[in-house]
């Protein structure tokens, strides 16, 4: 399989019915019985390529302009504003981060939904192809990977709600019940990688991309090693990771290609261990045919800058795809820490721009007005560049975040300018690496653990190389490397931290000015905020309420439906 395709067949048939009823009694063509289909190898890929569609289409795939998985689980980090226009902007999402959600809210349904469609899919491959079924390495190999995949979305089940279904078989007409303990679905996914792992291949080097886009003996290593670290099994977390890291099937990417790793040119790079892989679909036509199955339509949009509050539009600066809508902004409390933990780093330049580097920085920015202001006081007084909005920019400081925008190549213009076509990574060995270093502490090891955490803060050309490691160096390098990919939340929580995290940044939301166009163009361009406490200001108080809002509910239609589910979080059950 030299890609996987996500891709939707349209077929079309027509029959004529006369009054002779014997004459409809005729065998349907061009379809299988799942008894005829399920036999060969190449059902068992067919299988598989349909499993991964699936993956793609229901946790990569668009929501409009959200997606469920990429937006919630980053919006509920204590490190991330939903921000936007106003505070009434993106509000089906601003609940996430501002602990205002209920049972009924869309997102929590949405990826509920998704995440069992995906393990659905999966268990179809196991159900037809395992046990005595499983004849040759080829349909063993299918049955790992699906092994592999059920147990990764199981994992974010488990991470996201609160003892939500095991389902290890294809379910028929009974009923899904709560899973016993949040460890029993950890411990079960530990159990399908290891079970998997014999029956996959290693990836082929460093240059195999295809080994990034399908489930390998890493990427099953990966999952098996998170799921145990998160059932608190730190000694078999270490054991499974530790040959991954010491694998040379992958590598870090060298500091000064860091930033590819969230764009096109690092698909499938030797730091992958696995990614969706977007593939264009030609033919699809039409932005309603085409478009929205092609990657993150929309999504660009929400995450890139806000074009209304820019000068000359969201184009204006050239690392910019689109004119964008200015969500997922970055905390400034956090961005200020990792300027002074990393100074000009890779890593903190490929993950947010200082006010000097969004207004004067051609590599890094860039504006179309660099091309006549070629000196620096020529850029500082220029009317075309800059913020613009007098009321100030909602949820945004004096950095820029820029390491998940949408940039110029990550989109092919013969689909639009707000597809982002870059593959979206499930697993990277730079969190490889900081799992494992914490099974390691965690077991004692504290000499290995300096070695993972030292590569990672060398690569990232940090100024700050840590003599000794403990668990706060651990925590604070894992929120620099990894942020806004979907691991803090789910981090502070299993920390025990989230509240004291929580506490420090709710309701404290900062409006951006740019001094030129405050001082009606006599100031230079400087980025200036004033945090704000709207809620407060309105005589509402947010709060991360603890037996709570460590995980989302189940969600009401759920429970509606099926008599066998319950809430049984803390508060959400009572």
């Amino acid at each position: 399989m030299k890609k996987i395709l996500f891709s939707v067949a349209l077929l079309s048939a027509g029959m004529m019915l006369s009054s002779c009823n014997d004459k409809l009694d005729v065998e349907q063509k061009a379809t299988s019985s799942t008894g005829n289909f399920y036999k060969t190898d190449a059902d068992a890929e067919s299988a598989v390529t349909a499993m991964y569609a699936t993956y793609i289409g229901e946790i990569g795939g668009t929501e409009g302009i959200w997606n469920a998985y990429i937006m919630g689980l980053n919006y509920t980090a204590d490190d991330v504003f939903s921000a936007g226009g106003d505070i009434n902007d993106h509000a089906d999402f601003r609940v996430l981060d501002e602990f205002r959600y209920d049972t009924s809210s869309g997102p929590i349904s949405t990826l509920y939904n998704h995440i069992y469609k995906a393990i659905y899919s999966a268990n179809l491959v196991i159900n037809y192809f395992d046990g005595d079924l499983a004849d040759t390495p080829l349909k063993k190999q299918a049955v790992a990977e699906a092994k592999v995949m059920r147990a990764w979305a199981h994992m974010l089940a488990a991470q996201v709600y609160y003892r939500p279904p095991l389902v290890d078989h294809l379910i028929t007409t009974e009923k899904p019940t709560n899973a016993e303990s949040q460890k029993a679905i950890f411990d079960f996914c530990v159990k399908d990688c290891e079970e998997a792992i014999n029956n996959l291949p290693d990836r082929k080097g460093q240059t195999d991309k295809e080994g990034a886009w399908r489930v390998t003996k890493g990427f099953a290593q990966f999952v098996g090693g998170k799921a145990a670290l998160f059932a608190g099994d730190n000694a078999k977390a270490a054991s499974l990771l530790k040959p991954l890291v010491e694998s040379s099937n992958y590598a870090l990417v060298p500091g000064n290609r860091f930033r590819d790793l969230f764009h096109v040119e690092g698909d499938g790079c030797e730091e992958k261990i696995f990614e969706f892989n977007y593939t264009t679909n030609t033919s699809l036509g039409g932005v309603w045919g085409g478009s929205i199955q092609r990657g993150r339509w929309m999504v660009a949009n929400v995450l890139n800058w806000r074009g209304d509050d820019i000068q000359g539009g969201g184009k204006n600066p050239q690392i910019c795809s689109t004119g964008g809508w200015g969500g997922g902004a970055i905390n400034q409390d956090f961005a200020h820490k990792m300027l002074a933990n990393d100074g000009d780093s890779y890593r903190r330049r490929a993950t947010f721009l200082t006010s000097d580097e969004f207004f004067y920085d051609e590599t890094l920015c860039g504006w179309r007005s660099d091309a006549t202001c070629t000196t620096r006081a020529q850029k500082e007084l220029d009317p075309e560049r800059g913020i613009t909005k007098s009321a100030g920019s909602f949820s945004r400081s004096d950095v820029m975040e820029v390491k998940m925008m949408c940039h110029p190549k990550d989109v092919d213009l013969s689909v639009g300018d707000n597809c982002n076509n870059t593959n979206l990574c499930i697993a990277r060995l730079g969190e490889a690496y900081l799992l494992y270093a914490e099974a390691c502490l965690a077991t004692g090891n504290n000499a290995e653990a300096k070695k993972y955490i030292n590569l990672i803060q060398q690569r990232a050309g940090s100024k700050t190389i840590s003599d000794n490691v403990d668990m706060q160096v651990l925590m604070d390098e894992k929120q620099y490397e990894l942020w806004f990919e979907g691991c803090r939340w789910f981090d502070i929580v299993r920390w025990g931290i989230a509240k004291e995290c929580y506490d420090k940044v709710l309701d404290n939301i900062p409006l951006q000015w740019d001094e030129y166009f405050q001082s009606g163009g006599t100031k230079p361009h400087k980025l200036v905020y004033k945090v704000h406490h709207p809620w407060a200001d309105a005589g509402v108080k947010l709060e991360f309420v603890k037996n709570k809002n460590e995980y989302w509910p189940i969600p009401q239609t759920v429970v509606e439906v099926n008599d066998q589910m319950h809430q049984v979080w803390g508060a959400w059950a009572n």
